[in-house]
């Protein structure tokens, strides 16, 4: 009963820092470089750009495995600086990795991407946001690219939940998704940059841990004109993305995962 109370303990701390993070007190219209604090002082700040050819090789494969459960429903919370998608309170979705075990707490969207890959920006970028199960003072983001790979593709784990999206800031919605809605976004197969960084909005805290895929995932023009429409009513800006910081000597890897499940 005690460890079970310490657990739930710990999942509120990291979940109220990083919904602190989000609470749209901030805004985007310099891309982040009028902010103040540790976002102006770190570090490690995130995001960067990935220039592939400095990457070092991780050798060894590093351990990336996703233990995420069936869902049903999830809950789309306009935060008005972004959209989170938030799973049901009663599933569990964990990420291992050699650091330890995260469980997932939520996914939001920027637009355009935040990390850049050799100098050039996706059109969005998915962060899947998971919290250490012992240590709230580490979290562990998946970065998710979405491209336009076709005129006619596009996106549909984009489709289950983005139309319901709530334009009003602090206005939430339930929708149904498919039972493999979580993990159908994150496949490491073709291998991930890896380094230390921070939070991408206030307070940008330098607790992540980032693993940003190199396989992107389709979008349509039309779902990220869609998505930028919500920004642009919520908080005027229709973009949500800050710009790459220096690595200031920080190393990027690049790795294949030892054990990674889509």
């Amino acid at each position: 009963m005690a460890r079970s109370l310490s657990v739930v303990l710990v999942m509120l701390a990291a979940f109220a820092a990083v919904a602190n993070a989000a609470t749209g007190a901030f805004n985007y219209e310099k891309s982040g470089i009028d902010w103040m604090g540790p976002c102006a002082t770190g570090e490690k700040q995130s995001p960067v750009n990935i220039v592939m050819d400095r990457a070092v090789q991780g050798g060894k494969p590093e351990l990336f495995a996703l233990e995420y459960g069936a869902s049903k429903t999830a809950t789309v919370a306009n935060k008005g600086s972004t959209i989170q998608v938030i799973p049901a309170a009663d599933e569990t979705h964990l990420l291992h990795l050699a650091s330890g075990d995260y469980k997932l707490l939520q996914m939001h969207v920027h637009a355009y991407s935040e990390h850049a890959i050799n100098g050039l920006f996706a059109p969005m970028e998915a962060h899947f946001v998971h919290v250490h199960t012992v240590d709230p003072n580490k979290l562990a983001v998946v970065g998710v690219m979405l491209r336009v790979h076709r005129h006619d593709s596009d996106s549909a784990w984009l489709r289950q939940w983005l139309p319901q999206a709530p334009v009003e800031t602090n206005a939430t919605a339930t929708v149904s998704v498919a039972p493999t809605f979580w993990s159908d976004m994150i496949d490491a197969s073709s291998g991930f940059w890896a380094y230390p960084g921070s939070l991408t909005t206030p307070e940008c805290s330098e607790i992540v841990s980032w693993h940003v895929l190199r396989k992107a995932q389709p979008l349509s023009v039309e779902q990220a004109i869609q998505f930028m429409n919500i920004m642009a009513v919520t908080n005027q800006d229709r973009t949500d993305n800050r710009m790459p910081q220096p690595l200031n000597g920080r190393t990027v890897r690049f790795y294949y995962p030892a054990a990674a499940t889509k």
